[in-house]
C-alpha cells in the first residue's frame, strides 16, 4: 500500500528535532559519499495569468539514501513573477484560482521501487530548510545567544524561527517585515510553538539591534544584510544567496554555504529564449575561481569536524543555505513515513494505482 498524507497531518507529527536529526545524518553521509542528489532543474516558459504576462515554471529534484533504503521526488508546478516591493525586487509564486500552491514530495522504496508515501511538501519543505540554517547556528553561533532577529514573515520565516529555537536558549525573537498586519500577524501565528517570546518590530534596524543571531528568510532578490549590522560575536543567516553580498560575506571571520558540490550547487534553468529571470543574473555565487570561493566553508564539513567554525566568542560568523537538495526531502520524508505509519496516521491506497504491468 501506498500512504497519503495531508499538510496537516505532517504537521501534527513532525517535530523540529526528528528534522534536524535527519537533515544532518543525510549530510554526514553524503559528505562520506554514502548518499546523493541530483541537480535541481526549473524548466521555464512564458505564460499568461489572471495578473498578465508570467513565468511558468517546473522544478523537480531527487534524492537518495541507502543507509535508509529510500529515495525521494520533489516537484513544483509554479506560475512565477517578479514584482518590485519596496525597492526590492522579490519572486512569488502565484497561487491556483482556487487559492492554492502545488508541490508534491514522492517517497520511494529502493528495495522494491514502490512508492512508499506521496504527500505536499509545504511543511516538510519548511522545515527541512529551516532546519539547516538552524544547524549552522548550532555549530557556529553563540552557545549563549539568547535574542534571534528574523527579517521575513512568509511561509519559510516561521521554519526559520522554529528552528533556530531548538537549537540555541533563544528567549527573544524581533520579528519584521515590511508590512504590519503580515509580522503582527506571524507572531500571533507562531507564538504558541515556541517558548520564546515574539516582539514584532517596526523596523529592520530595531530588530537587529543587540541580537545574536540575525536571520533572513525573505523571497528578495536583492542583499538584505546590512554592513552597519556587523557586530562582534554575531551570527548572521541567510535562505538563499541573494540576501548576502560578496562584501559582506568577506567582512565576517568565518563564512559558510551548505554545499559547494557542483552536481548540486548549479540549478539547471532550462528556458525558452523569451524567458528572463533574476535567478539567471551573475552574482557571487557564479564566480568559483574567485577567492570568496575558495574560503567559503561547507556546512558538512563542520559536522565531521574537517573544518573549525567559531573559535571565540567575538568572532562574526555567516551562513548562506545556497542550494536545496532532494536528499534532504528523502531523509525528512522518510521520518515522517516511520511516524505516521506507527501512529496509524494517513490513508493507505492501492500501490497497483502508481504502478503498471506493462514493462515500460
Amino acid at each position: 500500500m501506498t500512504l497519503l498524507l495531508s499538510n496537516e497531518e505532517i504537521d501534527s507529527i513532525l517535530d523540529v528535532s526528528m528534522v534536524l536529526d535527519a537533515v544532518e545524518r543525510s549530510q554526514r553521509a553524503m559528505a562520506a559519499l554514502e548518499a546523493i542528489s541530483s541537480p535541481r532543474t526549473d524548466t521555464l516558459a512564458p505564460t499568461v495569468s489572471g495578473e498578465g504576462p508570467a513565468t511558468y515554471g517546473l522544478k523537480t529534484m531527487c534524492g537518495l539514501w541507502p543507509e535508509a533504503g529510500v529515495a525521494a521526488l520533489r516537484i513544483n508546478s509554479d506560475v512565477l513573477v517578479w514584482p518590485t516591493v519596496a525597492g526590492n525586487v522579490r519572486r512569488d509564486r502565484l497561487a491556483t484560482p482556487g487559492g492554492r500552491w502545488n508541490g508534491l514530495i514522492i517517497l520511494y522504496s529502493m528495495t522494491t521501487a514502490e512508492p512508499l508515501m506521496i504527500s505536499p511538501d509545504g511543511y516538510i519543505s519548511r522545515l527541512r530548510v529551516g532546519a539547516t540554517n538552524a544547524l549552522a547556528a548550532r555549530y557556529l553561533a553563540r552557545d549563549d545567544a539568547r535574542v534571534l532577529a528574523l527579517l521575513g514573515t512568509g511561509w519559510q520565516a516561521g521554519g526559520q524561527l522554529m528552528a533556530h529555537c531548538a537549537v540555541r536558549p533563544i528567549d527573544e525573537v524581533r520579528v519584521f517585515s515590511p508590512n504590519a498586519s503580515n509580522r503582527e500577524r506571524f507572531c500571533r501565528e507562531i507564538q504558541p510553538r515556541v517558548k520564546a517570546r515574539l516582539v514584532p518590530t517596526d523596523s529592520a534596524e530595531s530588530a537587529v539591534r543587540s541580537a545574536d543571531i540575525i536571520a533572513t528568510a525573505t523571497n528578495s532578490m536583492e542583499p538584505v544584510h546590512q554592513m552597519s549590522w556587523l557586530r562582534p560575536g554575531v551570527h548572521y543567516s541567510a535562505v538563499k544567496v541573494q540576501e548576502m553580498d560578496q562584501a559582506f560575506l568577506e567582512a565576517v571571520d568565518h563564512a559558510f554555504l551548505f554545499s559547494k558540490n557542483p552536481a548540486t550547487t548549479r540549478p539547471q534553468f532550462v528556458t525558452l529564449p523569451t524567458v528572463k529571470t533574476p535567478e539567471s543574473t551573475t552574482g557571487w555565487w557564479q564566480n568559483r575561481e574567485g577567492a570568496l570561493w575558495k574560503r567559503l566553508g561547507e556546512l558538512p564539513r563542520l559536522f565531521t569536524g574537517e573544518v573549525k567554525g567559531r573559535e571565540g566568542k567575538d568572532e562574526t560568523t555567516a551562513f548562506v543555505n545556497n542550494v536545496g537538495q532532494g536528499l534532504q526531502f528523502a531523509a525528512v520524508a522518510k521520518r515522517v513515513y516511520e511516524e505516521a505509519k506507527a501512529r496509524g496516521v494517513g490513508r493507505e491506497l492501492p500501490t497497483e494505482w502508481f504502478t503498471q504491468n506493462v514493462h515500460p
